[in-house]
């Protein structure tokens, strides 16, 4: 996989690329990623603790609005103690991208064989998708957690659930929970940046290792 200097690249170009890919998927014209398949939900596992990051595997749908224009389609997402892979696939299934992220940064995968870096995966997915996924927040925020080492503000529904939080300038709207292994996880998830970005999330499937 070739690696591209984001910064000689212009944007608009970048997400046009991207749309086209996501058309040509549509139209099952364009190769497509390989994605593993999700595993069954475990059989036993503890509740997460509070302020530490949860190893976890799920699988959901996805929708963004951004300045006028949306995405939506599904992902299947793999994460572990410092390190991710996520499938962001077309409304058909197809694999169109693969993001990973470890300690060397992160990069991004496409399906027609394309690849690009950058130092995290929120810059990354600004710059080729134009719309970013705030990872670094995320992997806690979608086990109903703050981010442990940055401020945050929360409110909690009339059950005591979380039901908002706020941090990182984002607004996270807890829409809906489901029981998994013992544990109350989110189910679906609205989070907004502002007025320019909303990205929706149903998580259909949650596997705890």
């Amino acid at each position: 996989m070739s690696s591209r200097n984001l910064s000689l690249r212009n944007k608009s170009y970048l997400i046009s690329r991207v749309t086209v890919l996501i058309v040509a998927a549509l139209l099952g014209g364009c190769a497509e990623l390989t994605v593993p398949p999700l595993e069954l939900e475990s059989e036993s596992r503890p509740q997460p603790n509070a302020n530490a990051s949860v190893s976890f595997r799920l699988s959901g749908r996805i929708g963004v609005s951004h300045n006028g224009e949306s995405f939506s389609g599904s992902l299947r997402w793999r994460h572990d103690e410092g390190e991710d892979e996520i499938f962001i696939l077309s409304p058909m299934g197809q694999g169109i991208a693969r993001i990973t992220r470890n300690s060397a940064g992160a990069s991004l995968e496409t399906s027609e064989g394309q690849g690009y870096r950058a130092a995290d995966v929120e810059s990354l997915t600004d710059e080729i998708l134009g719309w970013r996924l705030p990872v670094n927040g995320l992997q806690y925020w979608v086990v109903g957690q703050p981010a442990p080492d940055r401020p945050a503000d929360s409110e909690l529904d009339g059950d005591h659930h979380l039901a908002t939080l706020r941090q990182d300038d984002w607004r996270i709207d807890y829409q809906g929970y489901r029981s998994v292994q013992g544990a109350l996880l989110p189910a679906k998830m609205e989070m907004t940046l502002g007025e320019r970005l909303r990205v929706r999330l149903v998580i259909d499937n949650w596997v705890l290792p």
